[in-house]
């Protein structure tokens, strides 16, 4: 306890907030089981990758292409089925407590498809080239990048493309190592396009835990990916969600929310210093308009109007993206289609596709992943 207190801002009341969270999730798992069979002859596909998207929950078929995996969380959770040769397959259920749901899958070999733009075909000066670029855009630009490392780059094919800049294709899954956090994740690249002015690359993602060296690293790897959690969005709506409980707790945590004043005329500029900027074109984000009404036990529906500037100060790691003169805060901005997301108790957000996150909370991207299941108040890495 005194090791999760160091490391959760030293807060006692916040630990065991992520204690009762954790126990009442354990109540709230089920179970996926399954076979795995060839859309055509119906014969077993055996040792095919089944998992939980985002987490490090999953398992291989066995002989006769059957499957099990158990502690599926509480919420709405992705399974992915893929098979050299075949065509991945994803399905989405919403888990209630205690589902146990037995999913048949058949699966439909891959087609080769002809590319609509022109791809290199050897790994050439060229190649490597946008293979750096890659790399510094997937990985990201922070000390945890520099130590992650792709283990199959050959994988990877690039074209250019007027509109979209860099593309990127993967024939399978891209294999990275991340020998800051502790896990081996598996991205099964969906697209990939980055250019002068955005990037934009979206997959499923299988975490493995790697077995440390001793138990120097262990406890590193614990240091790291409670860095990697703190000032991240999880890590925002469970302070949110403590707020609700306890008013005051958002601040303790080290946010800070504000929004735009609208209407507004003009562009909207930044002052270098922050109490500069809070004065022409910021206002506090009115906390009591942060929670609405939930439809559903279990999830938690948190209300983001606008384009909302979240800040925080860390107390573990470098800050980053610090864009006022007169603060340390890491500076982020969060934007959410419909106006909002629901939560559930460990602060997943249910929706991903749903919210736009820029700034701080956007940097780092693989090397600062946590899977869905990481527990905030566990030794265990």
């Amino acid at each position: 306890m005194q090791l999760i207190s160091a490391l959760l801002s030293k807060r006692i009341l916040f630990v065991l907030f992520f204690l009762a969270c954790s126990l009442a999730v354990l109540g709230q798992t089920g179970s996926l089981s399954g076979r795995v069979v060839d859309a055509s002859t119906e014969e077993p596909l055996p040792f095919a990758n089944v998992f939980i998207s985002s987490t490090t929950l999953g398992s291989t078929t066995a002989l006769d292409g059957s499957f099990l995996i158990e502690r599926v969380p509480f919420g709405a959770v992705r399974l992915v089925v893929s098979y050299v040769g075949y065509q991945n397959q994803t399905f989405n259920f919403d888990f209630t407590e205690s589902s146990n749901l037995s999913v048949p899958i058949a699966l439909e070999p891959a087609l080769e498809e002809l590319a609509a733009v022109e791809v290199a075909s050897k790994k050439d000066k060229k190649w490597e080239r946008k293979l750096s670029k890659f790399t510094k855009v997937f990985l990201g630009d922070t000390e945890f990048s520099k130590r992650c490392r792709i283990l199959n780059p050959w994988v990877l094919e690039f074209a250019e493309d007027k509109d979209k800049g860099l593309v990127a294709t993967a024939s399978q899954p891209v294999e990275i190592e991340n020998q800051a956090l502790g896990y081996k994740v598996f991205y099964h690249l969906r697209l990939f396009n980055a250019n002068s002015t955005y990037f934009f690359f979206t997959g499923e993602t299988r975490f493995e835990e790697m077995t440390p060296a001793d138990e120097q690293q262990k406890s590193q790897w614990i240091k790291n990916r409670v860095i990697a959690f703190k000032g991240s969005t999880r890590h925002l709506f469970l302070a949110i969600l403590y707020e609700y409980i306890q008013k005051g707790q958002l601040q303790q945590e080290g946010f800070a929310l504000h929004q735009e004043k609208f209407p507004r005329e003009g562009p909207i500029v930044r002052h270098p210093d922050l109490e500069k900027t809070k004065k022409e074109i910021l206002i506090d984000y009115p906390m009591e308009n942060l929670m609405g009404a939930s439809y559903r036990t279990g999830l938690y529906r948190i209300l983001l109007n606008g384009k909302v500037e979240v800040h925080y100060k860390r107390e573990l790691g470098v800050p980053k993206n610090t864009i006022y003169n007169d603060t340390l805060a890491e500076v982020s901005w969060l934007e959410v289609k419909e106006g909002y997301i629901d939560v559930t108790k460990t602060g997943l957000n249910q929706k991903p596709d749903q919210l736009l996150v820029s700034g701080a909370m956007s940097q780092g991207w693989v090397a600062m992943m946590l899977p869905n299941d990481y527990d905030p108040a566990s030794n265990n890495p």
